[in-house]
């Protein structure tokens, strides 16, 4: 007689497994290229374009594994900015909420949503993050003026990582 075990990775359903993949996809740097799913034995093959400035954390991989069904894996925090001498009391950075394209204008060529040294107010256009084919707004969150824009228009930005850089003015 033969007693088999059931893991929770067994129990996820293929809706589940493809719901963890999504999660998994919008947290890993660079761009996708191939992702294959398996639901007998649950396998998940992952391939992207640009390899990571450093190793991603276990936590999404991880968190897929061993999560019960419906779980959603917690987002990584942030890494903390190094310390820079010229950098403004009090600054204040706009981070990508996600992995996409980053356009400073509504069209190519066109004028600049903000530029360096441009007062904004909460809830200003900042910029545009382009993922999956959705326009995705990037907005202030805090009165300020743009001490720095990061990336490059047309660039992919990775989660997490710092837009624009702003000195919040009264």
């Amino acid at each position: 007689m033969t007693t088999e075990t059931t893991t929770a990775a067994d129990t996820m359903t293929v809706e589940e497994l493809r719901t963890q993949t999504r999660l998994l996809a919008g947290e890993l740097p660079g761009t996708l290229r191939r992702i294959t799913l398996k639901a007998g034995g649950i396998s998940v093959d992952v391939e992207w374009e640009t390899a990571p400035a450093t190793p991603p954390a276990p936590t999404p991989a991880a968190a897929l594994a061993t999560a019960p069904a419906g779980a959603q894996p917690a987002p990584a925090p942030p890494a903390a900015a190094p310390a820079d001498p010229d950098r403004p009391a009090g600054l204040v950075q706009v981070t990508a909420p996600l992995v996409g394209t980053f356009f400073q204008a509504s069209s190519p060529g066109g004028e600049p949503f903000v530029q360096v040294g441009d007062i904004v107010e909460p809830g200003h256009q900042l910029a545009i993050i382009e993922a999956m084919k959705l326009l995705n707004s990037i907005t202030a969150d805090v009165r300020g003026r743009v001490h720095a824009v990061h990336p490059q228009d047309g660039e992919v930005v990775e989660y997490a990582q710092p837009l624009f850089d702003l000195v919040p003015v009264d």
